[in-house]
């Protein structure tokens, strides 16, 4: 039951769109369109991160945890 649940979450469309909030207020704050960001979030200490294209990792801003996108 709970796993038919869970597959059923996943497989709806998130409630929200993190990504073009991220983009639309990094532009904001930019003053310029930010293309080629990818934004995630890092594991360890749940910090939201920037990664600028085309880098081959990231690393969180809090803890240092290394991304590999």
């Amino acid at each position: 039951m709970l796993l038919e649940q869970l597959v059923e979450k996943a497989r709806q469309k998130p409630e929200f769109d993190w990504e073009g909030y991220y983009c639309w207020r990094f532009s904001a704050l930019a003053g310029r369109e930010v293309a080629g960001a990818l934004f995630w979030l890092c594991q360890n200490c749940l910090t939201t991160n920037l990664l600028a294209l085309p880098a081959r990792y990231g690393k969180c801003r809090c803890c240092e945890l290394i991304h590999l996108p």
